[in-house]
């Protein structure tokens, strides 16, 4: 083969190179423009939640759930059997069946002596913010309101407050390693 052929078949092959690169670089481009528009739509549509996300406020729910119904056993099955939980008066329970018998008298009693009743209050869980410090485990805050709670006999007024927990994954799914409840001041 003489070099002008050389060079000619060297050319073409350049050529050839330069449009199959021209072409991957486009593609690439288009597949850049569609996942950007599809992730600017997703965000104008607010944040996806993830399924640990949705796990962990369902156990905010179901405790909310078991609080109205006032089932205090329902509402310990949201802990860990090994789980911690203190009030917004310091007092604390340990363990699930603990923690079921520390909220038995405040849901089921009168309220007409010094340990409150919740019998007959409505509690609204306000906002709740999520932060994973690992993939299976969750620092949460929820603040929260509370009317018709009676202690000594008398109403308590609008109660409002923040439920700080660690919910974190186990071989069986999402629970509250630990909660503490404090009061918060109320504004008028």
């Amino acid at each position: 083969m003489d070099t002008l052929n050389l060079q000619r078949l060297c050319h073409e092959e350049i050529e050839h190179v330069s449009l199959m690169i021209y072409s991957i670089v486009r593609r690439l481009a288009i597949t850049l423009a569609f996942v950007s528009i599809a992730s600017i739509s997703r965000a104008a549509e607010g944040p996806v939640q993830t399924a640990d996300e949705q796990s962990v406020r369902a156990l905010i729910a179901a405790m909310g759930d078991a609080f109205a119904k006032l089932d205090a056993h329902a509402f310990s099955m949201v802990f860990h059997e090994d789980a911690d939980f203190t009030n917004v008066w310091g007092m604390t329970a340990h363990g699930r069946k603990g923690i079921e018998e520390f909220h038995r008298p405040l849901l089921e009693g009168d309220g007409a002596g010094p340990i409150p009743s919740f019998k007959h209050a409505e509690l609204k869980v306000l906002d709740t913010k999520i932060r994973f410090l690992r993939p299976d485990v969750a620092c949460v805050d929820a603040t929260w309101t509370q009317t018709g709670a009676l202690q000594n006999g008398k109403d308590m007024g609008l109660r409002k407050g923040l439920l700080m927990l660690i919910a974190t994954k186990e071989r069986y799914g999402w629970a509250i390693a630990m909660m503490h409840n404090m009061d918060l001041p109320v504004t008028k």
